[in-house]
């Protein structure tokens, strides 16, 4: 039966001795925004999130398939099976329960819900965490522990469960061989009927099988059906670690200049292998080799008419005055140029201002790649762009989040800062009171962002990470900029009072 929509809680993220972290504690909101002095672990943070989509990810699809091929009768009893595929059918034909956010599983159905996941797939993710976290930073787990750190780095995600007492606890290790270990509490017995993985392994299992043929299929049906509902259970538990993301990494620029360079000369190499010695070739971190490779395969995808691709084209008409194309090459590679408006013709991107190469790939990804519901990490939105650019990049990004894509920036800017706290500040508005500020802005909630701080603590010899809420009277987060203008102000003060005092 259908039971009341419940809000969730943000999944929660709990870091310690971590790169140059001594200490984090953050929950994943729809835009989460990282800002600190440098060299506190702001991209360490951003880096760590990404792989952790990865892991959940991963983990997610091998709960979908755990059951694939097995002979097992995962029921117990043929008379379970029966009973099972009878709930399976009314439930699908039941228009109140497929659009239902939660739609109970019968106990005999989640208990073998709960084999799936609480064996194979846990078991894969502990062989899977510490290879997916080396290759995103591409160094040694040992080199990702904080210098002077006297014990292992812990990284904990927290999910709430639906027993709102007893969250799931994901605790992941770096240093030592024992690297997860999975807290849980009692398994939901609930799916969300909204769920479109329901389409194809349920539906083969419900639709009208001739009796005389449906024991011959049975197991097979039966265990395609378990896997699936127990991917349907789990993924609002791992929820939004379970989607994919992309990083789009700070000096992304300077890559969409170089990338076709760097791709020419690897073919280059791969044809003469065999005539020369063999040199050693550096690695990349994961999240640089993956944006490569993502423009490498761009040009096999088509542009998207998602909700994202909107925000892109407007990004192009607000910020870039023309716009992005990524056409194929004689190669099958893609070859991405800026055609500003007016003009018939394209400018190869390295010989454009650094804001349209800086912008490029945001409007690419947008475009081709990401989707509703996936994480969009970007470093240092601000660079190269003007403080007005700034301020018109922090509301295409909201804009982004209304339309369904989660986002992670890195920032050093307090125009940024600034644009973001307009637009939350603006939400606590009645609607006639709003009427006439702005009328364009894309408000945001205070639910929707997060905005953390990374303080380095001397004692610690790492930074430490704490939320900085929205302040109502200054109408900005208080992420220390301020004290730097007042430095600033106080010396040109000095300045000033001296240089009067020398003329009279």
């Amino acid at each position: 039966m259908a039971t009341k929509k419940k809000e969730r809680k943000p999944m929660e993220l709990e870091v310690s001795d971590f790169g140059p972290i001594a200490r984090a504690r953050i929950d994943l909101r729809p835009l989460t925004v990282f800002v600190g002095p440098s060299n506190t672990g702001k991209s360490y943070l951003a880096m760590l999130i990404y792989a952790l989509h990865g892991l959940f990810r991963d983990f997610l699809l091998g709960v979908r398939v755990y059951n694939q091929g097995q002979t097992h009768d995962p029921i117990g009893t043929w008379e379970n099976l029966w009973q099972v595929r009878e709930w399976a059918r009314s439930a699908l034909r039941n228009e109140t329960m497929q659009k239902a956010r939660h739609i109970s599983i019968p106990t005999e159905v989640a208990r073998f819900v709960w084999a799936c996941v609480s064996s194979r797939s846990l078991d894969r993710m502990g062989t899977r965490w510490l290879g997916i976290i080396e290759r995103g930073f591409g160094v040694s787990r040992r080199d990702m522990i904080r210098y002077g750190a006297s014990s292992n780095t812990n990284i904990i995600v927290r999910s709430e469960s639906f027993d709102q007492f007893n969250p799931l606890m994901w605790h992941f290790r770096i240093a030592d061989d024992s690297a997860f270990s999975f807290h849980p509490s009692e398994m939901p017995l609930f799916f969300d009927g909204n769920d479109p993985m329901i389409s194809d392994d349920l539906l083969l299992f419900t639709e009208d099988i001739p009796d005389e043929r449906f024991e011959s299929f049975a197991v097979h049906l039966a265990n395609e059906f378990i896997g699936t509902l127990a991917g349907m259970t789990v993924a609002p538990l791992v929820s939004p670690l379970s989607a994919r993301a992309y990083y789009l990494p700070a000096d992304r620029a300077g890559i969409m200049h170089a990338h076709q360079v760097v791709v020419s000369s690897l073919i280059r190499s791969a044809a003469r292998a065999g005539f020369r010695d063999e040199a050693p070739l550096g690695t990349l971190p994961g999240v640089l080799a993956d944006f490569l490779e993502q423009l490498v395969e761009l040009s096999d995808v088509r542009s998207g008419a998602n909700s994202g691709a909107k925000v892109a084209e407007k990004i192009e008409q607000s910020m870039l005055i023309g716009k992005i194309h990524a056409d194929e090459s004689v190669v099958n590679y893609p070859y991405f140029s800026y055609q500003p408006s007016g003009w018939q013709r394209t400018l190869p991107l390295m010989n454009t201002s650094s804001m349209v190469s800086e912008l490029a790939p945001v409007i690419l990804y947008l475009r081709h790649v990401v989707q509703p519901g996936n994480t969009l990490i970007i470093e240092e939105p601000e660079a190269h762009l003007h403080p007005a650019m700034q301020r018109e990049f922090t509301r295409q990004i909201a804009a982004i989040i209304r339309a369904g894509i989660r986002v992670v920036i890195t920032t050093h800017s307090e125009w940024v800062l600034e644009e973001l706290a307009n637009l939350v500040y603006l939400s606590s508005l009645p609607r006639d009171q709003a009427n006439g500020v702005d009328e364009s802005a894309p408000i945001l909630t205070p639910a929707q962002v997060g905005v953390w701080l990374f303080e380095q603590k001397k004692p610690l010899r790492g930074s430490v990470v704490r939320e900085i809420p929205l302040d109502k009277e200054s109408g900005s987060f208080d992420s220390g900029f301020t004290e730097v203008s007042r430095l600033l102000y106080n010396t040109w003060a000095e300045i000033a009072s001296r240089a009067q005092e020398s003329i009279g």
